[in-house]
């Protein structure tokens, strides 16, 4: 999937990114019972690093839009879970720096809520 994110056209980076929200919304190591710190910090840097490029797309509003929803997602089964470690500081920093270049946003609700993940994000170092 994190491949086809950066290959894709808007429409197939829209498909994988709903496919990724999916994804994570099944993913048994997000769970506090099967966690694998290992595994889960190695998938969530693999996704941290091709979502960068889904929420820096400056020509498809919705492609953002499912890329923010992404994250929300994984920010709240990671804060579920207790397995904020699993989320690197070099995750962090590839979503922060992310997530700021949306603060000029065209919409004020991605701008909105880019702000408030990044503020998410800031508040974990």
């Amino acid at each position: 999937m994190c491949e086809r994110l950066k290959l894709g056209t808007w429409k197939v980076q829209l498909g994988v990114l709903q496919s990724m929200n999916a994804f994570f919304q099944g993913l048994m190591l997000l769970e506090e019972e099967y966690a694998d710190p290992e595994a889960l910090a190695e998938i969530l840097l693999e996704t941290c690093k091709s979502i960068t490029y889904s929420l820096e797309n400056k020509t498809y509003s919705s492609v953002r839009t499912e890329a923010l929803s992404v994250i929300e997602l994984l920010l709240k089964k990671l804060e579920e879970s207790k397995q904020w470690e699993c989320l690197t500081s070099e995750c962090r920093v590839l979503l922060i720096e992310s997530l700021a270049t949306m603060e000029p946003d065209s919409r004020p609700e991605l701008q909105e809520k880019a702000a408030l993940l990044k503020k998410t994000l800031e508040n974990l170092e």
